[in-house]
């Protein structure tokens, strides 16, 4: 249902088959954590509106109106856990979720410092198997997701 232009569905209507998960990299600083999750939550749901805009009604946006009638949406009525583990791990995830056909996407430290210029001249010169994957993202049906991310810690 579209409500005032955003995609938004009512209470009753959160599709708790679905399920959001974010791994990153075991002992980042916070600020650094913060900014990757930014950036792949960020990515997910422009990868979905670009193509699988499908999925986006799974997303299960809310619109959370206060006593005062305010809005605040929109936001999504599915929980989103966050995960770490070592980055041989985020690789093989990645694989993992691609093969598996989920929505996902990743941010490497080749993302980071610098322009943006830098950063794509970062990842162009370097091989995926030299990547620093600092996270994944993932969107999709939970009996899909969790068998990917049962050995994962959550962040603590």
């Amino acid at each position: 249902m579209q409500h005032n232009g955003r995609l938004i569905v009512a209470p009753a209507d959160v599709d708790t088959r679905y399920k959001f998960a974010v791994a990153l990299k075991a002992k980042l600083d916070a600020g650094v954590a913060a900014n990757a999750v930014g950036h792949l939550c960020l990515g997910l749901l422009a990868k979905a509106a670009a193509e699988r805009s499908e999925l986006l009604p799974h997303m299960s946006f809310l619109d959370f109106p206060d006593a005062d009638e305010g809005s605040h949406a929109p936001v999504s009525g599915l929980s989103l856990v966050v995960l770490e583990r070592r980055p041989a791990w985020l690789r093989r995830l990645r694989s993992e979720a691609a093969a598996e056909g989920l929505l996902s996407t990743d941010f490497t430290a080749q993302m980071t410092g610098g322009s943006h210029l830098d950063q794509l001249e970062r990842m162009r010169r370097t091989p995926e198997a030299e990547l620093d994957y600092y996270g994944v993202a993932l969107f999709g049906p939970r009996d899909v997701i969790d068998p990917l991310t049962k050995k994962f810690s959550l962040l603590r």
